[in-house]
């Protein structure tokens, strides 16, 4: 599968794609994850709802209030909740799941058979490491966001409405969901080869850190393109975000459940496409080195 190509961008990208629609079964993790965050995510909605309400009832009306127990107000909890769930999520499944999708393409790149059950069980010990993993570019991302949430505060508190001030105001504000974009793009490049360090060469999660940013020296800028090119097919997700409550003032509140689930979607081909290159790429310097 890892066939040595010129250092480009998009070679590496469509080998990555290529690798997934001949080999399927690198998507499997990917497809998981994607189900547990549909399941979660009907749980929130059906949670103002028996039997669900008498366990979750009482969690709304303390954190929410009892308006949002009722329709439509529950939808508008319905993308901050899910949006929390998906932190913990990352942390302890997604991350996983990825590392799976990893030792898959190892496996696949040697020509070895594979399953995903033998995959997950060859990554159930380094599931620790995985997670502090995951830990660490959460944290970085979450540092980085209540930046961001800094300088939209100040910028909130420019009161001219023409010039240049208002320009920055403007800018910050409305370009809030892609400067969120570049962070979390930010966040994976910088942690690259963290994970496929684990998987592929067993190490524990400070050695991986540590040889991570040797082998992202002189790379760093492919590194965030090869991850920021396919995020930005993540930008009709943030268009659609932003027009949600118009579009739900004149069609359906209901609509408001649509927007995560395309998120979960094109997100789920995103990260086979980022991890499945990043991984080629790693495995191709190993045979050069």
């Amino acid at each position: 599968m890892a066939q040595k190509f010129q250092k480009k961008i998009i070679p590496l990208l469509r080998e990555s794609v290529n690798s997934f629609v001949a080999n399927p079964i690198i998507l499997f993790p990917f497809v998981t994850t994607a189900f547990i965050q549909l399941f979660i995510l009907e749980i929130i909605y059906f949670a103002p709802r028996f039997p669900l309400v008498y366990f979750f009832g009482p969690i709304i009306r303390r954190m929410a209030g009892e308006a949002y127990l009722h329709y439509p107000q529950h939808l508008l909890i319905l993308p901050k909740w899910f949006q929390t769930a998906q932190y913990f999520l990352f942390i302890f499944v997604s991350s996983f799941l990825i590392a799976v999708a990893i030792e898959i393409i190892k496996n696949v790149n040697n020509n070895k058979k594979v399953t995903f059950a033998n995959a997950l069980r060859a990554m159930l010990p380094q599931y620790v490491h995985i997670c502090l993993a995951a830990i660490l570019t959460f944290f970085v991302f979450y540092a980085l966001s209540k930046l961001q949430g800094s300088i939209i505060g100040r910028a909130l508190q420019i009161r001219s409405d023409a010039g240049i001030f208002y320009m920055v105001k403007a800018v910050v504000l409305y370009g809030a969901p892609y400067f969120n974009l570049l962070i979390g793009t930010f966040a994976t490049a910088v942690f690259a080869f963290v994970l496929p360090l684990i998987v592929i060469e067993h190490k524990k999660v400070l050695q991986a850190v540590v040889l991570n940013f040797k082998y992202l020296w002189g790379s760093f800028w492919f590194i965030f393109f090869v991850v920021l090119i396919p995020m930005l097919f993540y930008v009709p997700v943030l268009l659609l975000q932003s027009n949600l409550s118009s579009i739900a003032s004149q069609t359906l509140e209901g609509v408001r459940l649509l927007s995560p689930a395309i998120s979960i979607i094109v997100l789920t081909f995103i990260d086979a496409t980022v991890y499945t290159a990043v991984t080629i790429h790693f495995l191709l310097k190993k045979e050069s080195a």
